[in-house]
């Protein structure tokens, strides 16, 4: 068997491209193999920010002999009547480069046909390998490429070597005016040098790279990188923790090394997210904190330069930081010059969308929309005052100096500043706490009047998109609604909330009639409710709940998010319990026979002629009651359990002596509105079981 080693050498790609590219790379070579009909033991990626690499070993020399049998004219076509071959059987047996004599004929569904069979030699796999590998050059695809010189080739950024070695042999390719070779090159600042491998031993080409200053393997790198750090944290007893920020200067250096670093200590009169984020975003450095989490003036450099060159490299990295904090503590001196308050007045002349208006007037949504949350949640007179003052405030920070600077920073600054501009502790709290969680792991708010404010955020910006029809399609989703999404129903599951997306959603459609006309509001609400139907189920399904049971449970209503989420653990657990089947049985039978019934009302004794019926109608009039004072504390564990006994019986006595379809429309009717009745018990508080799947059951 023979081994494949194949290295794109490039200018420096993007640290976030790399990894992307690399799982493609063995994605398209897997396709390609399967596609050549090859065999293969591995296939092995990875890569630095000048060179993609691919190794795969166990490939055979050559394809495989193949025999092919093709379709040709029917037997009626191909013999006249004495059974000599036509010219049609001649000419196609020709084409296919048999005599006709050797075709065979064979019975299909649509009678019999002549077949040419043909024994194809498998070609050499290294001759197939130069259109395999262009097409895995060619067929990657990065955020953003590149073109060059005149040709047609997109890449992250420029091919500049291109090395494929089978065995011991280049691999005949030719690319954008690249000829394949076997070499190589050394780190371009370390080293310089062209190596030249001889064969396509994996092992070798790694220790040839790293004895010029190249570590080729991301987890060796990596590896380096966290013992380096730890090495120098191991002083203050703590160890790395931006597992995001590793991965990430992973991919941006070959040779890397460690330097710790400091800063004046002034500095850190300035918020500490501020200084961190000055290094993190911007210079990829990592902040060093004590055990208790407090930041101190120094930070660590991961380098691709020889360490030896430590104290030139912590130098220029001071200087680099020194600089950047000086503008930091320049916004913050300055922005604190003017009041958040005082800087409401210039919202108005900064638009959010031409439909949706400025932020002074989502602001003033935003605040409507919080008070209204905040007495569906029964805040006292004095915390919706908090409210409207937080809500006021909460978008004042996107004109500082330093959100405009360092935009990931919104909120927090507002904080700040509010802080040192003496706000209410809360209120600052919850102009941070309004945007959170900002993504799928992130936290929560944890104050009420935050958790007020992120919501109201959310349910507007939900509301206005909608309405200005700015709706997720596929992959596009441009004011991250998904997101939005998700977190009001984590909020609203992990705070235990028990309020009523239709009622919030009317609130916000009701604020924004200059996008979404009265006429128009019922059909955006419906949209809006659809999508969070959507995301819901796909929430619970991804978090490892049977997909018929979450189904199940919404058939019921997904108004309310906490009441759900307790609906479907109870009938998740009830599924693993003794009575399931027969509770499943009871709510399917009488959903599928009530579901025909077309009358309201209450239900005729005078028409109950069957024992069975006058029994069924007797045990829901008695239990009707005691049934449902199990649903607004939420206790449906013991609603179902309930439920299944009282109405196993005389629900299976009913359908096994009583005839529902009778010729007596009044008869039919009463007997389908009895059943519609007991089902809807179970169905309008807990889940409709008649969606549960047989097979699962």
């Amino acid at each position: 068997m023979s081994n494949l080693l194949f290295e794109i050498g490039t200018e420096e790609i993007p640290a976030g491209y790399i990894v992307p590219a690399l799982k493609q790379m063995e994605e398209l070579f897997a396709e390609q193999v399967k596609k050549a009909r090859l065999s293969i033991d591995s296939i092995h990626t990875t890569g630095t920010p000048r060179r993609l690499v691919l190794f795969a070993s166990g490939l055979p020399q050559n394809q495989e002999d193949i025999v092919q049998e093709i379709k040709g004219p029917s037997a009626k076509v191909a013999f006249d009547a004495s059974g000599t071959l036509t010219k049609a059987a001649v000419g196609f047996a020709s084409s296919q480069g048999v005599k006709a004599e050797d075709m065979i004929v064979k019975d299909t569904s649509k009678g019999k046909y002549c077949y040419a069979i043909k024994e194809v030699e498998g070609k050499k796999v290294f001759d197939l390998l130069p259109e395999m590998l262009t097409s895995v050059i060619t067929s990657i695809n990065f955020p953003k490429s590149m073109r060059w010189k005149s040709d047609k080739l997109y890449f992250a950024r420029p091919i500049r070597t291109i090395m494929a070695i089978f065995d011991k042999d280049i691999v005949n390719l030719e690319l954008n005016g690249l000829k394949a070779g076997r070499s190589t090159s050394g780190h371009q600042f370390l080293s310089g040098n062209i190596i030249d491998i001889i064969d396509a031993d994996y092992e070798i080409y790694k220790e040839r790279l790293k004895s010029e200053n190249v570590i080729v393997e991301i987890d060796e790198r990596r590896d380096i990188i966290r013992k380096e750090i730890n090495s120098l944290l191991s002083v203050y007893g703590t160890t790395l923790e931006d597992e995001e920020l590793l991965e990430e200067v992973t991919n941006l250096v070959e040779f890397p090394g460690a330097v710790k670093c400091s800063f004046d200590e002034e500095f850190l009169a300035i918020p500490s997210e501020v200084v961190v984020t000055s290094m993190k975003d911007h210079q990829r450095y990592f902040p060093v904190k004590n055990k208790d989490g407090k930041l101190l003036p120094e930070f660590i450099v991961i380098t691709d330069r020889d360490s030896g060159d430590g104290e030139i490299i912590r130098k220029g990295n001071e200087r680099v930081l020194r600089a950047r904090l000086a503008d930091a503590n320049f916004f913050w001196n300055e922005d604190k010059k003017i009041t958040l308050h005082d800087r409401l007045k210039d919202l108005e002349g900064v638009v959010f969308h031409e439909d949706m208006g400025s932020y002074m007037d989502r602001g003033k949504r935003i605040g409507d929309l919080a008070c209204f949350i905040a007495e569906m949640l029964s805040f006292s007179p004095d915390r919706l005052e908090l409210v409207k003052r937080a809500s006021g405030l909460c978008k004042t920070d996107l004109l500082t100096e330093m959100v405009g600077e360092f935009p990931k920073l919104q909120g927090i600054m507002g904080r700040e500043y509010a802080l040192v501009q003496g706000e209410d502790e809360e209120v600052a709290r919850s102009i941070a706490e309004h945007y959170l969680p900002r993504y799928a792991d992130d936290v929560l708010p944890e104050t009420e009047i935050g958790t007020v404010l992120s919501l109201a955020d959310k349910f507007d910006i939900i509301a206005g998109c909608f309405a200005a029809g700015l709706i997720p399609t596929g992959s596009q989703d441009p004011y991250g609604l998904r997101r939005q999404s998700h977190g009001i129903i984590r909020i609203l599951e992990a705070k235990d909330l028990r309020m009523s997306l239709k009622a919030v959603l009317e609130k916000s459609l009701s604020s924004l009639t200059n996008v979404c006309p009265d006429g128009d509001s019922s059909k955006v609400y419906g949209q809006i409710m659809d999508f969070f139907k959507d995301r819901i189920n796909n929430i619970y399904t991804e978090k490892g709940y049977r997909y018929d049971i979450v189904e199940s449970v919404m058939k019921s209503g997904f108004d309310n998010i906490s009441d759900l989420l307790c609906r479907l653990e109870t009938i998740t657990k009830i599924s693993k319990s003794p009575i399931w089947q027969n509770l499943v049985a009871v709510v399917e039978r009488t959903f599928n026979i009530g579901k025909n019934c077309t009358i309201y009302g209450d239900i005729n004794k005078d028409l109950l002629e069957e024992e069975e019926e006058r029994k069924l109608w007797a045990v829901y009039e008695k239990e009707k009651e005691n049934l449902l004072k199990y649903v607004k504390p939420g206790r449906y564990e013991e609603l179902s359990f309930t439920y299944n006994e009282v109405f196993a019986k005389p629900v299976h006595d009913f359908f096994e002596k009583v005839f529902v379809n009778v010729e007596d429309e009044q008869i039919k009717n009463n007997r389908l509105l009895l059943v519609k009745k007991v089902n809807e018990l179970y169905v309008e508080n807990i889940a409709n079981l008649a969606f549960i799947v047989e097979h699962d059951r």
